[in-house]
């Protein structure tokens, strides 16, 4: 399966890089200098012929404000697999898309498709990203994965979150492969917590994922 990811000199793609199976996956690794997601004419030409589309670019990470360069990347993404008939698109979204104190009623975090406040300005634009998703998977049939992702970090070791929001590397290359290798229906849109084991965020996903392993 050849699959194409954005942002792939970052810590995040490092990660899921490290997991993906080689002889199940041939990756093709974009990112600058070389290639630019903020440019669509780039994107189309580096991701012709490819399987699936992992976007996980993002310039500046600030939690108080976005960089406008991410959403026309995260656009140009899907306009790319759109040009190019990539019929599966996977979004790098983030936890912050809910305000981590937003439960319902079993004290559970998760993506219900109601109105969510984010956490900061970061999980706005995060959100933006999978209105985006849910636009393009109803109006051109793409496959549209969105995975909330906790935190990813080099050290591969939980952090001493409030809640634990912690994502081994193992997990996540778990994650990404059954979404990569699921047989969902074209105009298929969904969101899921990308995390390990913990009591909080909620994980649920049509794909089979379950955390191997602990947060806590």
């Amino acid at each position: 399966m050849k699959v194409a990811i954005t942002g792939a000199e970052g810590k995040v793609a490092q990660a899921l890089l490290g997991e993906l199976d080689p002889v199940k996956f041939q990756v093709a690794q974009l990112d600058l200098p070389e290639h630019d997601a903020g440019n669509l004419d780039d994107l189309i030409e580096a991701t012709r012929e490819q399987d699936a589309l992992i976007h996980l670019a993002w310039k500046d990470l600030n939690t108080n404000s976005v960089d406008p360069s991410n959403g026309i990347m995260y656009e140009n993404a899907y306009w790319a697999a759109v040009a190019n008939d990539i019929g599966l698109v996977i979004m790098g979204s983030s936890n912050h898309a809910r305000n981590h104190n937003q439960r319902e009623p079993d004290g559970k975090i998760r993506y219900t498709g109601h109105v969510e406040v984010a956490n900061n300005i970061y999980g706005v634009e995060k959100q933006k990203m999978e209105a985006m998703g849910r636009y393009f998977a109803a109006t051109e049939n793409l496959k549209v994965i969105c995975l909330r992702i906790g935190n990813i970090n080099p050290e591969n070791m939980p952090k001493p979150d409030k809640p634990t929001r912690w994502m081994s590397h193992r997990d996540f290359g778990r994650m990404v492969t059954l979404a990569l290798t699921s047989p969902f229906a074209p105009g298929h849109f969904e969101v899921a917590y990308t995390v390990s084991r913990q009591p909080i965020f909620d994980w649920t996903n049509s794909f089979g994922y379950e955390p191997q392993d602990s947060a806590e």
